[in-house]
């Protein structure tokens, strides 16, 4: 239950007329040699509802490569940012996945420009992410922290089977950091209830109010056919017997690839896996995609572009996502927007996405079980057409950007009646 004074009662476009617009800088924390990041998509597109609400600049280390425009409102302000690793070091020698923790931004000069209240976005790369946290703090303005990527933070030495040195390295420059951050906010918006605990446990005894992501609704009998373009491109078969599966997420650890392509390669059905995101060196595609029979084709797109996904989701049966860990990802609100039911991982907040009419659950690290329930479904296509249906249902019902922005617009309110516009001081946070 939401304390009270985060009750939902949020406010609409004519409330108090004439009176000041809260001004809201959107930090967007992520490492801009990303391309895609599903954090920062949902903090893009968060911003923009608020838009018609308050003034929010969005401040972004991806400087807008995450910029995803949807609906015909407002869009909000934005200023450019530098993002640069610390100089006079060896940077090279390093891979990415190490030299991204360090990169820094000035996004926390922005916080000294006249802003009421700064809302920070995903924690990665975490000492820039609390970094921007004590310069609120230090300049007395309230902030508050979706908790977008929380899960993977918290469950990280178990994702990523470190060793005792990288699970040092890990609890010094990923989790304490973000826990330091955590424990000044003025607020957490959570993205789901299942990251209450996690906040709570990083030592955050304030106010939490939950904000799901939202997803705008594509228009009944708009979806995207598969063009002879896209299927020339990807080798996408339009009548391919079996099941039509898709997977669709940057092919890091924690996202299952490894756990999806084991269970298609126990399948006796035949089927179409087609999998999003850009390849990874580390990951043995080849061999599974010699491995099938021919009516068991998996294809490997590589990036693609929203009109490609909204033509794969189009021609998809089932959307399978084994994650890891995660903590409430976009791209299945937008495989139930499409009207593509769900085969997820019960971790993090997807069991409050789904329900058992419009996907199905597994445990997280089990291609058997993955491979039981993909077979399942492949057996009742009336069943799967009847899951989408309520999907789609549930997505308009309930996950919608609107709705987003006027719960975390509630937040912002009551953080303000809060601290009133009086100086914070320095907090003794540090």
């Amino acid at each position: 239950m939401s304390p009270p004074d985060f009750a939902d009662h949020g406010p609409s476009r004519d409330e108090a007329p004439g009176a000041p617009r809260l001004r809201v800088l959107a930090a967007v924390v992520v490492p801009p040699h990303l391309s895609v990041s599903g954090g920062a998509r949902a903090a893009e597109q968060l911003s923009q509802a608020l838009a018609p609400y308050c003034d929010v600049t969005v401040a972004s280390m991806m400087n807008g490569a995450g910029i995803h425009p949807h609906g015909n409102g407002p869009l909000p302000s934005r200023v450019p940012v530098h993002s640069a690793l610390p100089p006079l070091l060896p940077w090279s020698w390093l891979p990415n996945r190490y030299s991204t923790l360090f990169y820094r931004s000035d996004i926390p000069r922005r916080v000294a420009e006249g802003h009421d209240i700064v809302h920070l976005h995903n924690p990665m790369p975490a000492l820039e992410f609390a970094r921007i946290a004590r310069a609120c703090r230090a300049r007395g303005t309230p902030y508050v922290i979706s908790t977008h990527g929380f899960n993977e933070v918290a469950n990280g030495l178990t994702i990523y089977g470190f060793g005792a040195a990288r699970r040092e390295a890990w609890r010094r420059l990923v989790y304490e950091p973000v826990a330091r951050a955590v424990r000044g906010a003025a607020a957490i918006f959570a993205l789901s209830p299942a990251d209450i605990d996690i906040v709570r446990s990083m030592g955050f005894a304030g106010s939490v109010l939950v904000v799901n992501n939202g997803v705008d609704l594509p228009a009944a009998g708009d979806a995207t056919p598969l063009d002879s373009g896209i299927i020339a491109r990807f080798g996408i078969p339009p009548d391919a017997q079996g099941i039509r599966c898709m997977f669709l997420a940057n092919h890091t650890a924690n996202k299952g690839l490894p756990d999806l392509l084991a269970a298609f390669g126990q399948l006796a059905c035949p089927f179409t896996l087609v999998i999003g995101g850009e390849r990874r060196d580390t990951i043995d595609y080849d061999s599974h995609l010699r491995a099938g029979r021919p009516d068991q084709r998996i294809i490997v797109t590589g990036r693609l572009s929203d009109a490609e996904v909204a033509g794969i989701f189009a021609q998809s049966d089932l959307f399978v996502f084994p994650t890891l860990a995660d903590t409430f990802p976009l791209v299945v609100l937008e495989a139930m927007s499409h009207g593509v039911p769900v085969l997820a991982s019960r971790v993090g907040g997807i069991p409050h996405q789904i329900d058992e009419r419009c996907g199905m659950l597994v445990p997280p690290g089990n291609p058997r079980a993955l491979a039981a329930a993909i077979e399942s479904l492949a057996a009742e296509p009336a069943r799967l057409k009847q899951m989408g249906l309520h999907a789609r249902a549930r997505v308009a019902a309930e996950f919608t950007w609107d709705r987003a922005a006027q719960r975390a617009l509630s937040g912002y309110r009551a953080v303000m009646r809060r601290h009133g516009g009086v100086a914070m001081g320095r907090a003794s946070v540090n």
